[in-house]
């Protein structure tokens, strides 16, 4: 069931899909989040849970308080609500150490990008990034918009062991992994953070509408920070 940009499906028994037919940016993503706000305080009672994606919301409804065919229904009248209820919230700064002894692939996107490893460093860290999304892993931040000399494909054959705080890029976007984990991102950097703590009151720090800077380190600072146990990023 199509609506202007939007489709929504029913994707089980218990849970629609919308997907958003158009180019992925962050007007996009702010339209995805104020829709998750409005169906959160109007629709509260028979949710469950919403998942959210770069381009999708998957809500999982309570097949004992409403139909699929009603709750199309009701999501379609808190759509025509043109309010927008998300804020962008905290910029997070996150340091990262570009020493080529972990960004194992700086080099090799250099040659490809035909730039220099401190030309592909300074574009990296230029910008301010929005959290799109979260997935993948756990805690795992999906970022953009980078830099157009950044953009590349993914690796045609993916690390097996990217290791935890690894920054990557890939087609128009940058990530941190969380944890240790095989992927297809090229590595150009890492972070002494822990981006997902299941001790704490919220696991990741950040959340989609976030803005990520990265603060370069030095090697030693790297080293230094990772026995601190207690480093926290810093929000402003």
């Amino acid at each position: 069931m199509e609506d202007n940009h939007k489709t929504y499906f029913v994707f089980s028994e218990s849970s629609i899909l919308i997907t958003y037919n158009c180019e992925i940016n962050f007007k996009l993503i702010s339209d995805i989040l104020n829709t998750r706000e409005r169906i959160q305080i109007n629709l509260n009672d028979c949710i469950d849970e919403i998942v959210q994606s770069i381009s999708s919301l998957l809500v999982i409804f309570d097949i004992s308080k409403i139909s699929a065919e009603n709750l199309i229904t009701e999501l379609k009248k808190i759509e025509d609500k043109e309010i927008d209820l998300f804020e962008s919230n905290k910029t997070w700064q996150i340091p990262v150490c570009y020493d080529l002894k972990y960004a194992v692939d700086l080099e090799n996107l250099a040659k490809e990008k035909k730039l220099s490893p401190a030309e592909i460093i300074n574009n990296h860290k230029s910008k301010v990034y929005n959290v799109l999304s979260m997935g993948f892993l756990p805690g795992f931040m999906y970022m953009g918009f980078t830099n157009k000399n950044l953009h590349c494909e993914r690796k045609e054959i993916p690390s097996l062991d990217i290791k935890k705080g690894s920054i990557g890029v890939a087609l128009n976007l940058t990530c941190i992994y969380p944890q240790d984990s095989p992927g297809g991102w090229h590595i150009i950097g890492v972070s002494p953070l822990d981006f997902f703590n299941l001790k704490s009151k919220n696991p990741c720090f950040a959340k989609p509408g976030d803005k990520i800077q990265f603060i370069e380190i030095s090697s030693r600072q790297y080293q230094k920070m990772k026995k601190e146990k207690s480093i926290k990023p810093i929000s402003k």
